[in-house]
């Protein structure tokens, strides 16, 4: 079966284009090819490659499986046409269940993954973006819901820059404007699964890549800060003097949580090392940028921890730049928010390690959850889900490894015996017992494994 594709124009070829798009017939195909173009010089090209793959096949099941009204669904077709198209191609090919809502159409996954899915609308709703934009498409967006604004004031559906993160996750307050998205088509039940990172060493490769890369103390003390505390880097970036003078113990300082417009509702935690890593940062390297000459002990509480180069505050994207120099030392690649949750599956294994009782367990699980001020509970659980698989999976490398010495002292003693088992009148003592009821006991056993 023939499908749509793209190529790279070869070397050496005169072309407005560096890469085409190609129907099923192998012939150009243009708006997909002005689609890449349009989009190349907005975002990567790895982004815009995964679109067109997620666009490809929609546009060959388009070209000869859509129906409307009786007919063949067109690209530049009005935007009902296309909805029912996409509506028709998630149902039948992605497998999912569309309810009707309000304006809009709930997307039920099955069988699908919702990064396939979300992609896949990303795709298209860019798509027809982009087409407008060029002029090359005479309707309203597909894939916007028009009547958005009218329902909900033009709030915008998500943070510039930020996305919203779900509520299971117990991140943030149900602000009602953030939940909102201008799609037509939403995806009602995407399940959030939190990175479950179980390199119980991952922190020490990124100090030790840090060290390779010759990082600045002041980054040093922030990736400690991110593994030791499991506070967002956008909480700790705020941090101020003030902020470490407010806690009674020396290892603390009060901190934002997300949500709580900039009041300080939580503590974060540190270690003796990093602490003094943290002092010795701001009496040395950060006066060098500082407008005060003044050391930690004088400094003013409003001052800020972390400063830039040039003296102003550091943010995000300057960290995130030196982040990604160690983590590619360190040959790996890894979102800073990751920390966080290495570190609540590090507290988890711990609260399991160190307590004697089930009641143990339950009051230092409420401890993590006041700590991390989780808006939602049952956050912990879904950790627990996925930290319970592995630990059924350290206990069956367990019992692999004592099936194998099992085995090999078997193999050792069935030698030592093979001589005496092979005399006349002997009998093994390894034989199984073979009275009747043993024999009904063992049926019994088989029986109730197969329920």
């Amino acid at each position: 079966m023939g499908s749509y594709f793209h190529q790279y124009c070869p070397e050496g070829t005169v072309s407005k284009y560096r890469l085409i798009v190609f129907d099923d017939e192998k012939k150009p195909f243009i708006p997909l090819t002005e689609y890449y173009h349009h989009q190349i010089t907005r975002i990567g090209e790895s982004s815009v490659i995964a679109y067109l793959n997620a666009l490809e096949p929609f546009f060959y099941w388009l070209k000869h499986k859509s129906q409307y009204q009786g007919r063949l669904v067109q690209w530049n077709d009005e935007a009902a046409a296309v909805q029912v198209a996409v509506r028709d191609y998630l149902i039948l090919k992605m497998e999912c269940k569309v309810r009707g809502r309000d304006g809009y159409e709930g997307i039920y996954l099955t069988s699908k993954s919702s990064k396939t899915v979300n992609l896949f609308l990303a795709a298209v709703k860019g798509f027809y973006k982009s087409m407008i934009y060029l002029k090359l498409y005479a309707h309203n967006n597909p894939l916007v819901d028009i009547h958005f604004e009218d329902r909900f004031g033009g709030q915008p559906g998500v943070r510039v820059d930020r996305p919203k993160m779900p509520q299971a996750a117990g991140t943030e307050d149900p602000i009602s404007h953030r939940k909102q998205t201008d799609s037509y088509f939403k995806v009602i039940n995407d399940e959030w699964v939190p990175e479950i990172i179980g390199d119980w060493d991952l922190p020490y490769r990124i100090y030790n890549a840090g060290e390779a890369s010759n990082w600045s103390l002041r980054d040093e003390v922030i990736s400690r800060f991110l593994f030791e505390t499991g506070a967002r880097i956008s909480e700790i970036l705020d941090l101020t003097v003030g902020d470490y003078r407010k806690r009674s113990d020396i290892h603390e300082l009060a901190a934002m949580n997300k949500g709580s417009f900039k009041r300080r509702i939580k503590f974060v935690r540190i270690s003796p090392e990093t602490l003094k890593l943290l002092i010795k940062y701001v009496n040395t390297e950060r006066r060098l940028s500082a407008s005060s000459q003044m050391k930690f002990n004088d400094l003013p509480d409003d001052e800020p921890l972390f400063l830039s180069s040039r003296g102003t505050d550091y943010t995000y994207t300057a960290f995130y730049w030196n982040w990604s120099k160690f983590t590619k030392q360190a040959g790996i690649k890894l979102n800073p928010h990751k920390a966080r949750h290495w570190f609540v599956t590090s507290m988890l294994r711990g609260i399991y390690e160190t307590s004697d009782t089930a009641g143990q367990i339950e009051d230092k699980k409420k401890q993590l959850i006041e700590y991390m001020k989780w808006r939602d509970p049952e956050t912990l659980s879904i950790y627990e889900h996925y930290y319970d698989e592995q630990k059924f999976r350290d206990l069956h490398e367990r019992l692999q490894e004592n099936y194998l010495k099992r085995e090999k002292e078997f193999k050792n003693k069935a030698k030592k015996k093979k001589v005496i088992n092979q005399e006349p009148g002997v009998h093994s003592d390894l034989k199984l017992l073979n009275e009747g009821h043993a024999e009904d006991w063992l049926s019994e056993f088989y029986e109730g494994m197969d329920s």
